[in-house]
């Protein structure tokens, strides 16, 4: 939620970050860092190195290398070493190296670096927001400069101290309900258009898969290798009742601590229940789910699959007020009116499919969204840990022009927050 940058006074060469692989390595992986490999001391120009072992009967193309998403180099001979520059130590950096072989596929390996707690004289908050900006038509705006944004916490201006639009990494978190009603027709065209949506992703953005039924399951963790994503959602069965808010709970948790875009796609076609439907299938309520999401800043974009669902997103849009308090048997909210808040308020979209043939498109829709986005960051001008809600609210001076964000976030604390488990 938080992005926190500290200075310090520190001796000459004591200011440094350690690094170390996000995944383990293992002997035998067709890549792997050699350096940096363990935890150790690092500031400015430093040297990635590699080892390479090409399947059997096959040769290295070329090895390709990257820092925070951005190409810094290729070679297609040894020694596989690569320059880089670790900077100052204030923030953290990914990098990523991907060889290609000469029968056709490829491999990779990551490391992140972090940064390392330090005599602390100074501790500046920045406040990310991810905007997109779409005309009357519902067109997207690409063209905004910063001095097109205004930003507002608690109806305070807030002065804009970072302003981009170029594409941010992403960590992305694709759940999707596995319940006994997505059998069949359903659960294939979700499997079809979710692998389908994987072009999004690019060198340095990370991925994983989350399955919700009777219970939450990853079948998929944290990986930037895009094939073994493709490869968990290939194999998800349909089985049990739905345990939606769980799911969104525990993919929230698994997207923090990156310098990006924490981005949650949730598909499903049914409200939280299990499989008796006369009791919750979580543990964790909505509230519970959605505050986790905006604590661990992620988006959520849910889509919303059934005709049922797709009739009543358009009657909630044509009178949001009148449908949102619309309950049922059991006092619960309409589903759709569940998805809309969770995307809203965290800044995502929800998107509504009438059915299994129409699915790609709703996915199609998220992946847009996801590539016109703005980044901005403030500092807040309210100071206190006291852990309290404070509200966004992002205006473009354009007339015509309406923005999507997350609505807030939560002030650091001083108190820890507990969190439930199960």
């Amino acid at each position: 939620m938080r992005h926190l940058i500290r200075g310090a006074v520190l001796a000459a060469g004591a200011l440094a970050v350690a690094l170390w692989p996000a995944q383990a390595q293992e002997a035998d992986r067709p890549i792997e860092f050699v350096a940096p490999r363990k935890p150790f001391i690092v500031v400015g120009p430093s040297e990635a190195q590699l080892a390479v072992r090409p399947p059997a009967g096959a040769t290295v193309v070329a090895v390709s290398f990257f820092v925070d998403g951005t190409a810094s180099g290729v070679k297609k001979a040894p020694p596989w070493t690569f320059p880089w520059d670790a900077g100052d130590g204030s923030a953290g950096h990914r990098l990523l190296a991907v060889a290609s072989f000469s029968d056709g596929t490829e491999a990779r390996a990551s490391c992140q670096t972090v940064r390392v707690t330090v005599n602390e004289t100074e501790e500046v908050a920045l406040v990310n927001v991810y905007a997109i900006a779409r005309n009357t038509k519902g067109g997207y705006v690409t063209d905004l400069t910063a001095d097109d944004f205004k930003v507002f916490e608690n109806d305070r201006q807030q002065t804009i101290d970072r302003f981009s639009a170029e594409r941010r990494p992403l960590r992305i978190a694709i759940v999707l309900d596995t319940s006994l009603s997505m059998q069949g027709d359903k659960l294939k065209s979700a499997i079809a258009s979710a692998v389908e949506f994987l072009n999004i992703l690019e060198p340095g953005d990370e991925g994983l898969v989350v399955t919700f039924s009777d219970d939450v399951r990853i079948p998929q963790d944290l990986t930037s290798n895009r094939s073994e994503v493709e490869a968990a959602i290939r194999k998800v069965e349909a089985k049990g009742g739905t345990s939606l808010y769980d799911a969104i709970y525990k993919a929230s948790e698994r997207l923090v601590e990156f310098e990006g875009r924490r981005v949650l796609v949730v598909l499903s076609d049914g409200r939280d229940e299990a499989a008796n439907g006369l009791e919750p299938g979580s543990l964790h309520t909505l509230e519970e789910a959605q505050e986790r999401a905006l604590r661990n800043e992620v988006m959520v974009f849910a889509i919303g699959l059934g005709r049922s669902l797709a009739r009543d997103a358009k009657a909630l849009r044509a009178n949001p007020t009148a449908r949102a308090e619309e309950l049922d048997f059991f006092g619960r909210k309409p589903l759709v009116a569940i998805l809309d808040s969770l995307a809203g308020t965290t800044g995502g979209t929800a998107v509504f499919s009438p059915g299994a043939a129409q699915l790609r498109r709703s996915f199609e829709e998220v992946a847009t969204d996801l590539r016109h986005q703005y980044a901005l960051a403030y500092r807040s001008d309210d100071k206190r840990h006291d852990g309290s809600w404070r509200a966004i609210k992002v205006v473009v001076s354009r007339p015509g022009v309406t923005v999507t964000n997350r609505k807030g976030y939560y002030a650091p604390s001083d108190v820890p927050v507990r969190r439930k488990t199960r």
